[in-house]
């Protein structure tokens, strides 16, 4: 080969040398690396803050120390990026954890963009680029939870709402009673599927054990839209009072058709007061409904429950010396300061006797029982005679007077007769005298006639009425005056037929025994004056006249 053959050959081996060789990247000396990307909560929910915490570490055998200028994570899914700058330098072997927040607005699987960047101590730049991938789920579940007044050894309810805040449903929700200082008769309930927005109520019962204050821990256990099973864990105070069982039963009579007036007293009641009687001591009683002396043998017996603890299961058991009653029943439960009502008939009760009502309930979980006696006057009518006047002239009788019921009922079909026998015969007009009906408190007048042999020294007077269907016959003998004479007789017992007793003359206040005092006392003032009017207009007459 020429000498000029062999210089162009080494030409284009040296071109072609050269032109194979590109131009050389610096490496940077520091070795940065992420050893560590931690994701808390381990499940990331909708609209909670989500923490990313990366830690950035220098290799030991780095020649290099590294500034880290930023470190950025990005969600491409809902466009957000959190970052943190300036970080300062990492010599060989150091690291650094930095946290990151971001908050998701939807569900679903997603890769996190993780990016570095730095400088090392010949100013090349440091990147470091990493995905981190994730689950978001949806929000979990609305707890809210109410306590009713919670007692020691007393059931109390547990009234816990849950609401789904997501736009999916979820799944096999169970609430539970995780820790609790006590028993727990209803440990769990459940929702198999609670519809997006929608709200369900489930009842738990809890017995606290102690007084004072505690806490209700509970489990929410649910499964996702995606099928993810999560807990739920709330906590939840609880005020527990002391454990009172006070229980008071009363009376109180039934009025029918009467809402709006005032129920009597019913110590009056039950210790033998009467009704009021009409104006000025009382009226004629004719047969005319009067509602407003209207007596009554029901009542309410009312338990009210004045300890600290819901009674239920009440069971009222009236006993009386003459009369099997039924047993009441309140179901109940009564919460404390309110009472409960049931009705008693004492219409079959007809003598005045203890009234003992024994009630047995449950109160809280226990057993309970309390007792009240009363002295019980049944709501019958008595009738006794007033102000009889008995005068015989040539052997015909004639008895005038009051019948008066002194009871709490009302006599019906009230009938006042002489009775016959050998020596008294009842005569026209007035064999016997029919009253009709007459109140409590009330009274009728009545007269009878009739014809007494010369001997005669007492005669029988006899008085039938009913009382709610039964009849009832009182008597009662009083004595015969002689023919110059008539026999005012003072207020006169019916039962046993013993006679009244009698008294000479006739009674000065018989015309006014109807009334009461007050009236009686200016019926008499009304008359001395109309007596004492026409005397002091003679006197002074005459004193004119001189």
């Amino acid at each position: 080969m020429s000498l000029r053959g062999s210089t162009l050959t080494l030409a284009v081996v040296t071109m072609l040398l050269l032109t194979s060789v590109g131009p050389v990247t610096a490496v940077p000396n520091a070795r940065i690396t992420v050893s560590d990307a931690t994701v808390t909560p381990t499940t990331p929910v909708v609209g909670e803050q989500v923490v990313v915490s990366v830690t950035i570490s220098n290799s030991v055998g780095s020649p290099s120390a590294a500034e880290i200028e930023e470190v950025r994570l990005t969600d491409g899914a809902d466009d957000k990026t959190a970052r943190a700058q300036r970080l300062g330098t990492l010599s060989p072997g150091d690291s650094v954890t930095v946290p990151l927040a971001l908050t998701f607005e939807t569900a679903g699987p997603r890769k996190l963009s993780l990016t570095v960047t730095g400088t090392d101590e010949d100013g090349d730049d440091v990147r470091i680029e990493r995905p981190v991938p994730i689950a978001v789920e949806d929000a979990p579940p609305l707890v809210d939870v109410e306590i009713e007044d919670a007692v020691v050894d007393a059931e109390t309810r547990v009234a816990v709402s849950l609401s789904n805040p997501t736009t999916a449903d979820m799944r096999n929700i169970v609430v539970s009673v995780a820790e609790f200082g006590g028993t727990t008769p209803v440990r769990t309930a459940s929702v198999a599927t609670l519809p997006a927005g929608a709200t369900e109520v489930r009842n738990l019962t809890v017995v606290p054990a102690e007084v004072g204050e505690s806490t209700l821990e509970l489990g929410v256990n649910y499964t996702t839209a995606s099928g993810t099973e999560r807990t739920l864990s709330v906590d939840t105070p609880v005020l527990t009072a002391a454990f009172a069982d006070d229980v008071q039963l009363t009376l109180s009579p039934v009025r029918e058709g009467d809402d709006g007036a005032a129920a009597p007293d019913i110590v009056s009641l039950l210790a033998g007061g009467g009704g009021a009687g009409a104006a000025l001591g009382g009226g004629v009683t004719d047969g005319a409904d009067d509602e407003s002396t209207e007596s009554t043998a029901r009542f309410d017996v009312v338990v009210t429950n004045f300890g600290s603890a819901p009674i239920s299961d009440v069971v009222v058991e009236p006993t009386t010396q003459g009369a099997v009653l039924p047993r009441l029943s309140i179901p109940g439960p009564i919460p404390p300061g309110e009472s409960g009502t049931a009705t008693l008939d004492l219409s079959e009760v007809r003598e005045t006797g203890p009234l003992t009502l024994r009630a047995t309930y449950r109160v809280g979980v226990q057993p309970g029982e309390t007792t009240r006696t009363i002295e019980y006057r049944p709501a019958v009518a008595d009738l006794v005679f007033t102000d009889l006047d008995v005068s015989v002239e040539d052997g015909d009788l004639r008895i005038l007077g009051n019948v008066a019921n002194q009871g709490r009922g009302d006599a019906e079909g009230v009938v006042v007769e002489l009775a016959e026998s050998d020596t008294v015969t009842p005569r026209y007009p007035q064999r016997d005298y029919f009253v009709g009906r007459i109140t409590p408190s009330d009274f009728a007048p009545f007269e009878l006639t009739g014809s007494v042999a010369d001997d005669t020294t007492d005669v029988t007077v006899t008085v039938r009425y009913t009382v709610d269907g039964a009849e009832v016959v009182r008597e009662t003998v009083v004595d015969v005056p002689n023919e110059d004479q008539s026999g005012g007789f003072s207020v006169s017992g019916l039962g046993g037929g013993e006679a009244g007793a009698v008294s000479s003359g006739v009674d000065p206040t018989g015309l006014f025994s109807g009334l009461d005092p007050t009236a009686r006392s200016i019926v008499v003032v009304a008359l001395v004056v109309l007596l004492v009017l026409p005397v002091a207009a003679v006197i002074r007459i005459r004193r004119d006249a001189r």
